[in-house]
Parts: structure tokens; sequence; C-alpha cells
């Protein structure tokens, strides 16, 4: 029998994923992220149709860089990983945003019951991270999808509508990075990603200048299920000038998808000419590599001309004097090591990374390219 490339919507895939522990199936038992990218790639598309209105290109806003197909939600990994794109404006330019909303397979967290009860009716559990700003349009694509369960702020740099989800949606979880409840105590937060968050499996080497203080791989009461969403304290990070740390980030892992999650880790930003994942190429000076991402496509493609001071921040500003200050200093010296432990694991396959998603920038796909990009970006070489 022949399969049309419609034939298999998404939901359909989710669902049969959460049954999967108690259904034998008589036929494949191939698991959504076991798909070749090209097939995850007409399925997104056909996600993409089935959202209606709210997946509809241009039905939110004019496309840009920013958010390409100008939609509220933009499904972006197989299974059930969605992101918000949104222009970003800092002293009038556009540094980009994203926010990535997890369909969770299993529902592992202490919800109430009214909540469990409104999650099986929309779909089940929502992680949101990284939130943008709150509108009636997400609001409504939201809940087409399921129930916000979980927000998390990974980073003290994207607390902005923190406080705003939490207010929206009072009976979500609302979770930070380490030590961000003393820097935004308004929020009214459930807890903070432990210190030192690592994932099961992760295995450090035995260096003296390691300054990881903990291998914490279990989760706090009340969160999600860490076999299916892992976090990864970046906790070797120091700020030269204020002896703090920066970003103190928490970086994800979604397992069933093998997607990374950064926010402000990693980013990508696109070059001038406003072609999807250009940059990457021209930055790997490896055209072999654009086999395995989609570049530009049906659901993130070119937009033209990016706006100079969009290209001034990213491509001067992060890729050209913060990079390098933030591998040689902020995780340098002393540090150094402990970093490369993190990088490693994240970049060399402790965790097998198909898809990243940043915060700012272009989504990569492709395991070879994932791998080719984030040794490049933290300055670490795998291993052959």
């Amino acid at each position: 029998m022949t399969i049309a490339r419609a034939s298999l919507p998404l939901a359909l895939i989710v669902a049969c994923c959460r049954a999967s522990s108690g259904l034998r199936m008589t036929t494949s038992t191939t698991s959504p992220g076991d798909l070749p990218l090209s097939r995850k790639r007409d399925m997104l598309i056909e996600e993409r149709d089935l959202m209606g209105p709210c997946g509809s290109t241009g039905s939110y806003m004019s496309p840009t860089w920013s958010n390409r197909l100008g939609c509220v939600l933009t499904p972006v990994s197989i299974p059930g990983i969605y992101t918000a794109d949104r222009p970003f404006y800092w002293n009038g330019i556009d540094v980009g945003g994203r926010m990535t909303v997890i369909r969770l397979l299993g529902s592992s967290s202490s919800s109430s019951s009214s909540s469990r009860s409104d999650a099986t009716r929309g779909g089940g559990e929502l992680v949101v991270h990284s939130p943008v700003e709150l509108d009636r349009a997400l609001i409504e694509a939201l809940s087409r999808l399921g129930t916000v369960a979980h927000v998390i702020s990974p980073n003290y740099e994207h607390v902005k509508y923190a406080r705003q989800w939490a207010e929206h949606y009072p009976n979500a979880r609302v979770w930070g990075c380490p030590g961000l409840s003393d820097r935004a105590p308004g929020v009214g937060w459930t807890g903070e990603v432990p210190r030192g968050a690592r994932p099961g499996g992760y295995r450090p080497a035995a260096t003296k200048t390691t300054t990881t203080t903990s291998t914490m791989t279990r989760p706090v009461d009340g969160m999600w299920d860490w076999n299916e969403l892992m976090p990864m304290h970046v906790d070797a990070e120091i700020n030269p000038f204020t002896g703090k740390s920066f970003f103190n980030e928490v970086i994800f892992y979604h397992v069933p998808s093998r997607t990374l999650l950064t926010t402000d880790l990693y980013w990508n930003y696109p070059r001038g000419d406003g072609v999807t994942n250009g940059q990457v190429i021209d930055e790997l000076d490896n055209p072999d590599c654009a086999i395995e991402d989609f570049g530009p496509w049906e659901l993130a493609p070119s937009v033209g001309r990016v706006p100079p001071g969009s290209i001034l921040w990213g491509k001067v500003g992060m890729d050209v004097l913060f990079r390098p200050f933030y591998n040689n200093f902020m995780v340098g010296g002393d540090r150094r090591d402990a970093f490369e432990e993190i990088a490693r694991h994240v970049a060399c396959g402790g965790w097998d990374v198909e898809t990243i998603i940043p915060c700012h920038g272009d989504i990569v796909r492709g395991r070879r390219l994932c791998r080719m990009v984030l040794e490049r970006h933290f300055g670490v070489k795998c291993r052959a």
C-alpha cells in the first residue's frame, strides 16, 4: 500500500506514542523520532496545514527574518514541538526571539486534577520554554494544542514575560533557572531548576579543574518527566567583570524528537540576504552540509534583505565580538574543562541532537550538521 504524504497526521503519531507503553503494534514500531528527516519535513508541512488559520503564511504578521512564516505558531520538530517566532526589539533593533512549546507525551507532573482533565480534552500538557509576549492569537493557538502546565524562563535574560504568563495561567507551574527567583521575586515562581542539574547518563571526565558542584539528575517535585525533557545547567560560566554568572542558562534536550533547546548559549543569526541558514554553510565552508538541513523551505522561506541593525547585532556584535569573549573569558581559564565537558556531552553524542532550536536565529537540522555547528560554536572538537 502506498501512503500519501498527508496520510499520517502528527496528532495521530503523538497519540500512538502516548499509548505505546501499553499497546503492541502489529505493524511498524518505528517511533516518530526515528523517521528520516525527509519524512519529518513532510509531516511538519502537513501539521501546519492541519493547524488552520494559525498555521497559514502571514496569518499573524508579515513574514520577517524573525518570523519567516508570519504565523502565531509553527510546527518545527516531530513529535509535538512548536515555536512562536517573534521580533524582539532592543534599542530599536530586531534581535529576534523564539518561544518553544513541547507537547508532553506523558503526564507525570503533579498538576491539579482540573489541569489534568483539561489536558486530556485538549491534547495533553504543554511545556513553554522562554515565553514571549502573550496575546489573544497565541492563547487560542495554545488552547488547541493542550493545557499550559509548565512555563520555563531558562536564563537570567529571558524573564521579561514570565509574570504575564504566571498571571494568565495560574494553574501552570512556573520555573526559573537557578537563582532567578531572587532576581525577579515578583513573578510568583513555583521553583527553580536545581543548580548543577544534569541529565541521566551524564558522565563527566575526572578533571582537577572541574567546577560543577552537582550531578543532580532528579527533578524537583511537580516538574515534568526528565526522561522526556532533560535539563543541563551550564554552571561553568562567570562574568569576569562581576565575578558572577551572566546568563546562568539551563539548556534542554527533548528525547523523543532529538531536539536541543538553547536560549543564549547558542544563536544562529541570518546573513544579510535572508536566505535560511545560508550563514551556516558559509561559516562551515562545507557545501555538503546543506544536504541535511532543509535550507529555505515551506515553513522557513527566505525573506529578502535583513535590516542593517539586525545584521550588525547578530553578525558583528554576537558572532565576531561576543562569542570569542564568551569562549575565552566567561567559560575560559580554570572553567574551560568544566564547560567542555558540558559542550561535548551536547555536541558529541551524549545527546543525539538532530534539531537545534535557538531563541535567536534559524533552526538547524541534521545530525552531522548539528554536530559541526555546535563544535564550531563551542570551540570544541569531537573525537572521530
